[in-house]
Formats: structure tokens, C-alpha cells, sequence
């Protein structure tokens, strides 16, 4: 039995919610119990006496938060310092269009906020920054850049595009000297399945031709940000939210990636984790403010839902669990049912931002804004959407549209029933008075009935099920349906699985409305277990790799059987506008088949699923249809049969196919 991983999570057997999470927590707690300990005694350490043991007596500066910024972007920036003794009295800078507005001093005097109004006319340049405390002074730069054109960039998604998922650590190896940096020493081991491997963000530039020639056009990268903890490879794990892991590369990388994709026509999707951060980030043994957590590190709530399994009338277990996210949709719980929620640390380990306070907001949106504009990055993928208070949601959204309007978010909520998922998409107001204003979804539901129907037998119809509750989102069209990620086994792996069904999850996902996501090394075929071993490395991304799946010639026939499949669907989702944007339609659907049309202006498609092992024969009436009155129909993909009798479609689909029928 399986059950849903987060990208930092040991594997637990399926129980019910409450013990799911904490039996998952305790293994967790075993991975950062050591890292938790060495905080917490260095927490003790600072706030006993943090000069104790220096002769230092002027103030320090160790960081400054963002590391630059642009004139013309934002009419005000904060800087958040860090150091020591930094109790300003006073703050001047050297441009004299550049004006601190404020000052704040915490946590005696080991942070210091600034709030510096960049006034109109402004130029590029460094500013630097005077600071007058008690026991000295010293000073800060802040590099101010011209915004370079924006042609080309912050592009956002479109009906046309198709997402490919990467974990940047198992994909390619295209630089081994960053595979142990000397800040982590150790952390690399490809024989440990939860050990950095090796894979950088060189490697996915350098193989953007196989992602090209499989015709993907957008990739969403799991956190490139700087982890802390030998077993962070995934990313989730963030220490710093304003450098990229050096595992991984340098922020040169990064944007060398961003340039190379977009001239290749892809997009590139960076993974943002405002709900929380690692557990080794220095904020949790000294935070910034008081209240820069929910809790601390010794008192805080743990982020399982007080909610008893029958408490809806709910019965039975998936075997993939979900989140109980039916308490933050409904009108009639107290805050006090969904505290646990908005306010606790994932999984009891991870600080859980408190993004109720401004100063927190304002540092979060900074930080969106700056990967933005550093790298013209095209879109946001926000983990743990729920987790995350609506109306920092709204007003993140706010300041970032502002500036990029068309870029696009994806919110992850893990939920199986579109009622619940639908509440957080952005372009209408709930009933708390908020919009969300956030781009779209992943289909969650439709991922769960794809997985019940093709792996374990479900009925079909459930397919249209999902779809019939299309009306509760303002956009359906852009939702994201997809039948596998880094969460969860891998599809190929899963009880019930073979290629015939990793076929049709492929045909069912490239078809169906919305804009799809793949996840890499699916379309080879790659098996894996639960966390961590559906994320194991992309065969070929390293030297020395006996199979390299990334040449066609060195594919095995397995691979390339699949490879080939995917690849030829993809090409016809480009070719037909009405795969890519058309309206669906039912045309018939029970327990084995499905039948729908995709119209758009331009054409009209028909395609047959079959998940029976036998051959079915369908007579479908077209009256009162959009496929009505058609005068002729074709195979475009496939092995089905069709003709068309008078207004009827006869179709004779395979066992386990789909296929694609034109009609003219």
C-alpha cells in the first residue's frame, strides 16, 4: 500500500489522517532531529551572550536581503540586514534619490530593517549606506541595476504548452565539480537514495535538445534555492532564500538556463515555498522579529488537522492519502479547526512562516519579485498552497501582477474533490470575502481518477465525474491535469501498472482540457517506488551510465517504445489546435469507455478510451451533439475503427487503447 510523499518525507504505511501525519512526522523527526538539536543549542549559545567570545566592538553586517535590486521596479524596497550590535541611530545613503523612510532594529541589535524609498529618476548604480549605532559604525552596498528589456520574458502559460517536471539533483550531472561544494562536505553519494547525486542545472541546459525534441515547452524546477541538510537534494529544505543551492550550480546558472530555454521557445517554472522554510535556516535559532514564525522552536503547533475521520460522514481509504483541506473550505469551522492548518509546522519540523505579518508579507513578495526580474523566469509553482493564509495569497498576487501581468501560478492543493481544490483558485471571492488571485491549478482530482480507473478499475465515468464540476472553477481550461509527480510512486511501478496503462495515462492527460504536465522520465517508462525512490536519476545523466535515455540510439526498446508514443501524441496536440484549447464534450462515457469531442473554430477531434480488456463496439447517436452533421471521420491516432451512419458514430476502440478520429 502507498501513500501521498512530500518531497521531504520518509514513506509511512497508510493509517488513518491524525496518525498519518504523525507517524510521518516522527520519521521526519528522525532525519532533523540531530540538525534541530545543534539549533537549538546554538540558539541557547546566541541569546545567552552573542559577543562573549569576540573582541569586536563596532557594528557588523554578515548579509543583506535582497542582494540588489532595480530603479524603476518597486517605489520602496526593505533590506533586511544581518550582523551584529546593528541598533541604528541613524541611516543615510549615498544617492540622494534614495531615502530611508524607517528603521527597525530586533533582536539586539542582530537584524536590521531598512526601508528605503527609490524616488523617480533614480539611477543605476551601488548604493552605499552609512549606519550609525551605539558602538560604531559601518556600512552596506546595494547594487541598483537598469531593468533590462523585458521581451521574451515573464511569459506565463498558455493552452499551447505542456509542463515538464524536473528535480534539477536526479536529472543530469553537467558540472561533477559542484558535487560536493566544501560547505558540504559528505552530502553527495549516488549510492543513497536520500543523498545529493549530483545533478545541476548545467545538466538540464545542456539536454534541452531532448526536451525540445520530445515537445514539452515548459519545465517547473523543484527549489533551486540553497538547502541545508545532507539529505535536502529535493530542495524544500531552504536556508537562503536569495542563493541558489550550490549543488546545483551558481545564480549565473540559473539564469544562463532561463536565457537558453527561452531561446529555444520553452518556459521555465521556478518552485516557491512561502509556507515555510528548512529547519537549519539561521532564522529558526534567531528569527528576525518575535513573530516571524507561528511559534518557535520549542512551542509551536504541529500542522495535522485536529479533525476525526468520520467527522464529514467520510469513509474509506485511498491508497493515496490527501489533506483533510475540507475544514479550510467550509464556512461553518472555527478558526480554531484550521489554526493547525495556517499556523503549524509541516509535519511538526518545518518553521511555518507567519505570513500575517507584514514586514514577513512584504520580505516573501520582495523575494518573488527579485527571482522574477533576475533571471525572467515565466511563472510560479506554489507548494503547500493551502498551508498559506488567502489573503497573503491575494495580496502576494497583487504586488506581483502588478509588475508581471502575465505571469502564471500554479497552486498545489492535494485533494481528490474538486469542490475543495476549486475553492482556492483565484478570480472570485469565497466566502471569507477573499480572491486568492492566483492563475491556476493542478488537477488534483483528475489526477486521482485517472490513477483509480486506470490502476485500479474504477469505472470511467469517473473521468466525467471530474469533469461535470468543471463549472465551480472560472477557468477550467487552464487547469493542469497530470497522473504523476515527486509525491508520489511512480506510475509504471504502482500495483496495477503496465506499459499498455502507462500508455493511456499519457493519451488520457494530452487530451483532455487543460495544459498537462509530464514527470521526468515517465516518458521512458521509469519505474520507482515511494519516496524516495520514484526520484531516482534520469539514465544517462551521468557519466559512466550504461543506459543513456536521452539518445535515441542508446534507448532500449522498452523506452523508446513509450518515448515514441508520448512524442507522436505531442506532436498532434501541436498540429490540432481543438487537442490544445477546443471545448470538450461528452459524447458517452460507463464503466470501461469513454468518448469525447475537442471542438474549436478551426476543427472538430473525437477521442475513444477503452480501459476494457476486450474489444468494445460503440453506436453513438450525434443529434443535438457538436459532432453532429459530419460528413466524414479519420483516424489521426490509434488503432480504433469509426464510419459514420447517418448521425451516428459506430466506433470499435481496441481493449486498453485511445484513440483520435478526425471529423470533417
Amino acid at each position: 500500500m502507498s501513500d501521498r510523499f512530500f518531497p521531504y518525507a520518509f514513506p509511512v504505511k497508510e493509517i488513518s489522517q491524525t496518525s498519518r501525519q504523525t507517524s510521518r512526522a516522527h520519521s521526519l523527526a528522525r532525519i532533523f532531529g540531530a540538525a534541530l538539536l545543534i539549533v537549538f543549542v546554538c540558539s541557547t549559545l546566541w541569546s545567552a551572550s552573542p559577543q562573549q567570545n569576540s573582541t569586536e566592538v563596532t557594528p557588523v553586517v554578515t548579509k543583506v536581503e535582497p542582494p540588489s535590486w532595480w530603479v524603476g521596479l518597486t517605489q520602496e524596497v526593505m533590506v533586511l540586514l544581518s550582523g551584529r550590535d546593528l541598533e541604528a541611530t541613524h541611516v543615510a545613503c549615498n544617492l540622494p534619490s534614495l531615502r530611508v523612510s524607517r528603521t527597525q532594529a530586533t533582536a539586539g541589535g542582530n537584524y536590521l530593517f531598512i526601508w528605503l524609498k527609490i524616488e523617480e529618476g533614480t539611477r543605476s548604480g551601488t548604493a552605499v549606506c552609512r549606519i550609525t549605532a551605539p558602538k560604531g559604525t559601518t556600512s552596506f552596498e546595494l547594487p541598483l541595476a537598469a531593468r533590462t528589456p523585458t521581451q521574451g520574458k515573464f511569459q506565463g502559460l498558455s493552452q499551447d504548452d505542456v509542463i515538464y517536471l524536473i528535480m534539477p539533483d536526479r536529472f543530469a550531472n553537467g558540472d561533477p565539480t559542484n558535487d560536493e561544494p566544501a560547505e558540504a562536505r559528505g552530502s553527495h553519494d549516488r549510492s543513497k537514495p536520500r543523498a545529493y547525486h549530483g545533478g545541476d542545472l548545467l545538466g538540464i541546459k545542456n539536454n534541452l535538445p531532448y526536451l525540445k525534441d520530445l515537445g514539452v515547452t515548459t519545465l517547473w524546477l523543484t527549489p533551486v534555492v540553497k538547502n541545508g541538510a545532507a539529505q535536502d537534494y529535493h530542495g524544500y529544505g531552504a536556508v537562503d532564500l536569495y542563493a541558489v543551492d550550490p549543488h546545483l550550480g551558481a545564480l549565473k546558472d540559473y539564469q544562463e538556463l532561463v536565457a537558453a530555454a527561452h531561446k529555444q521557445g520553452m518556459k521555465i517554472f521556478f518552485d516557491a515555498v512561502p509556507n515555510h522554510v528548512g529547519p537549519q535556516h539561521p532564522w529558526v535559532a534567531n528569527p528576525p522579529l518575535p513573530d516571524w514564525f507561528h511559534g518557535t522552536l520549542k512551542h509551536h503547533l504541529e500542522s495535522n488537522a485536529p479533525l476525526k475521520e468520520d467527522f464529514y460522514g467520510k469513509s474509506g481509504r485511498r491508497t493515496i492519502a490527501n489533506d483533510p483541506f475540507e475544514l479550510l473550505v467550509d464556512p461553518h469551522a472555527p478558526a480554531s479547526m484550521k489554526r493547525n492548518f495556517t499556523d503549524g509546522w509541516f509535519f511538526g519540523i518545518l518553521p511555518d512562516m507567519n505570513t500575517e505579518n507584514p514586514v514577513v508579507e512584504q520580505y516573501l513578495l520582495q523575494n518573488s519579485i527579485w527571482w522574477v526580474e533576475v533571471s525572467g523566469l515565466d511563472g510560479y509553482r506554489l507548494d503547500t498552497f493551502p498551508y498559506v493564509g488567502r489573503k497573503f495569497w491575494a495580496d502576494w498576487h497583487g504586488g506581483l501582477h502588478r509588475i508581471y501581468p502575465y505571469l502564471t501560478t500554479i497552486g498545489e492543493v492535494f485533494h481528490p474533490d474538486p469542490a475543495v481544490t476549486s475553492f482556492f483558485a483565484g478570480g472570485v471571492r469565497r466566502y471569507d470575502g477573499i480572491d486568492s488571485r492566483l492563475s491556476t491549478l493542478f488537477d488534483f482530482p483528475m489526477f486521482f481518477a485517472l490513477r483509480d480507473v486506470l490502476l485500479g478499475n474504477a469505472p470511467v465515468g469517473r473521468i466525467a465525474d471530474v469533469l461535470r464540476q468543471d463549472s465551480l472553477y472560472p477557468h477550467p481550461e487552464m487547469l493542469v491535469p497530470f497522473f504523476a509527480n515527486h509525491d508520489v510512486p511512480r506510475f509504471a511501478s504502482a500495483d496495477g501498472s503496465s506499459p499498455a496503462k502507462l500508455k493511456l495515462a499519457f493519451g488520457l492527460t494530452l487530451t483532455l482540457r487543460g495544459i498537462p504536465e509530464i514527470y521526468y522520465g515517465d516518458e521512458i517508462g521509469m519505474p520507482g517506488g515511494g519516496d524516495p525512490d520514484n526520484r531516482r536519476d534520469f539514465p544517462g545523466g551521468w557519466i559512466g551510465d550504461s543506459n543513456d535515455a536521452f539518445a535515441q540510439s542508446r534507448r532500449t526498446h522498452e523506452q523508446q517504445e513509450i518515448f515514441s508514443y508520448v512524442q507522436a501524441l505531442l506532436r498532434l496536440r501541436r498540429e490540432h489546435v481543438a487537442l490544445r484549447g477546443g471545448q470538450l464534450w461528452h459524447l458517452e462515457s460507463d464503466e470501461s469507455s469513454y468518448v469525447f469531442a475537442r471542438e474549436s473554430e478551426e476543427e472538430r477531434v473525437i477521442v475513444a478510451f477503452n480501459n476494457s480488456d476486450k474489444v468494445r463496439e460503440l453506436h453513438i447517436p450525434l443529434n443535438d451533439t457538436p459532432a453532429q452533421g459530419a460528413a466524414s471521420i479519420s483516424l489521426l491516432f490509434g488503432e480504433a475503427s469509426a464510419d459514420l451512419a447517418g448521425n451516428e458514430l459506430r466506433v470499435s476502440m481496441p481493449a486498453q487503447s485511445l484513440s483520435i478520429f478526425a471529423l470533417e
